[in-house]
């Protein structure tokens, strides 16, 4: 957890990072002249939830079946939540499993 109080733009990108690709975008130009950690950890969580949600709907759009429908989309409210309530706790706390990595992965955020 990042001990150092977030300022209001990056307290704003990282709020913001979580609503659609439009928010991640206008997220990503707030944060670009600041650089605070804090929204840079956001914006690349919130990219990587966009990323598996895009992916694995493009797989479920292969194998049509209403119940894995409804389990993609509250398995994906339910990462969201969690992202959400992090960056309005201040919080840097990777989502389970794939977070640390997609950070990796995403590390070019800066």
């Amino acid at each position: 957890m990042n001990k150092k109080t977030p300022t209001e733009n990056a307290k704003f990108s990282a709020i913001a990072a979580y609503f659609t690709f439009i928010g991640l975008i206008i997220a990503f130009f707030v944060n670009i002249e600041e650089k605070h950690e804090f929204a840079n950890f956001h914006i690349r969580q919130s990219l990587s939830i966009q990323t598996l949600f895009y992916a694995t709907g493009a797989l479920l759009g292969l194998f049509p079946s209403t119940a894995a429908g409804i389990g993609f989309l509250v398995f994906f409210f339910i990462i969201w939540i969690f992202g959400f309530a992090t960056a309005l706790k201040n919080q840097t706390t990777p989502l389970p499993i794939v977070g640390g990595l997609f950070q990796k992965l995403f590390s070019f955020i800066k």
